[in-house]
């Protein structure tokens, strides 16, 4: 069974190990952005030019930090990781 997480968490975690996030300041800029699915899943996205490599370096950072990661490409939609907490 899964604990519960926050998107702010993880994406504190993400800021915490220098990847930008694309909703921060005033203007759009490539990056991370995090969604809360359920009190026990949380989404993150790239914004921006080589989604691959982005997503396999937060998910990288996330396992080290002990989340379970998992990459998700669903049918007619963009790269994602889902990110859970054991």
């Amino acid at each position: 069974m899964t604990s519960r997480i926050r998107a702010t968490d993880v994406a504190g975690h993400l800021a915490s190990s220098k990847h930008a996030h694309s909703e921060g300041g005033t203007t759009w800029q490539p990056g991370y952005r995090c969604r809360q699915d359920s009190p026990r899943t949380v989404r993150v996205l790239h914004d921006g030019h080589d989604e691959a490599s982005h997503l396999a370096a937060y998910a990288e950072d996330l396992k080290a930090r002990g989340y379970t990661v998992t990459p998700e490409r669903p049918t007619g939609r963009r790269p994602r990781l889902r990110v859970t907490h054991p």
